[in-house]
């Protein structure tokens, strides 16, 4: 299930998946974010798709855009929020798969307008023109570890975590003596 999120919290449409997608993975179910859209729906809606599917990988993408507008660090925000309020809820958080993604993105001259740029770029010495490259990332995170994603030019961050206080601990064990007590009689 491919999903975008948009800026109203209600707001859930059908999206294709991002470019670098897995092969053979239908059910992966992605969110793109947006300059737009706020970080708590994000998280809101990332941290309800991982409640009703924890085994299914959850993609999180920006799109390509050019580095002055670029929603990579919102992305990263919106993760490590994710993260942190899922290991919240459970002892062990989530397995992170980052991949940084380029698109080329090159001026297309307009009919009227070809002649006189050629002739610029030709007076200036250089007869190719200038590349831009427009970054993207994709983070997938995942309750278990995902082979399959350390292939290539993915990086992976490993779960985190939850450290138990004493009392916490104190009374897991208090309600683990209680349980084999009353297995027992």
């Amino acid at each position: 299930m491919n999903t975008e999120v948009g800026p109203e919290p209600d707001t859930v449409q059908p999206r294709p998946p991002p470019d670098g997608g897995r092969p053979n993975d239908a059910q992966t179910t992605s969110i793109r974010i947006s300059r737009q859209g706020k970080i708590r729906v994000f998280v809101q809606k990332a941290l309800e798709i991982l409640q009703v599917n924890p085994e299914e990988p959850l993609v999180l993408f920006s799109s390509p855009s050019d580095v002055s507008v670029s929603t990579i660090p919102k992305l990263v925000s919106v993760v490590e929020i994710i993260k942190r309020e899922y290991l919240k809820g459970s002892l062990a958080g989530l397995h992170q798969f980052n991949q940084l993604l380029f698109e080329e993105q090159v001026d297309v001259p307009v009919d009227g307008n070809s002649r006189p740029n050629a002739l610029v770029l030709a007076l200036e010495g250089s007869s190719h023109p200038k590349r831009k490259l427009a970054p993207s990332m994709k983070i997938t995170l995942c309750a278990k570890a995902l082979p399959e994603m350390q292939k290539g030019r993915v990086t992976y961050q490993t779960p985190s975590v939850r450290k138990l206080t004493k009392s916490a601990k104190a009374k897991l064990r208090k309600r683990a003596k209680k349980q084999t007590e009353s297995r027992d009689p």
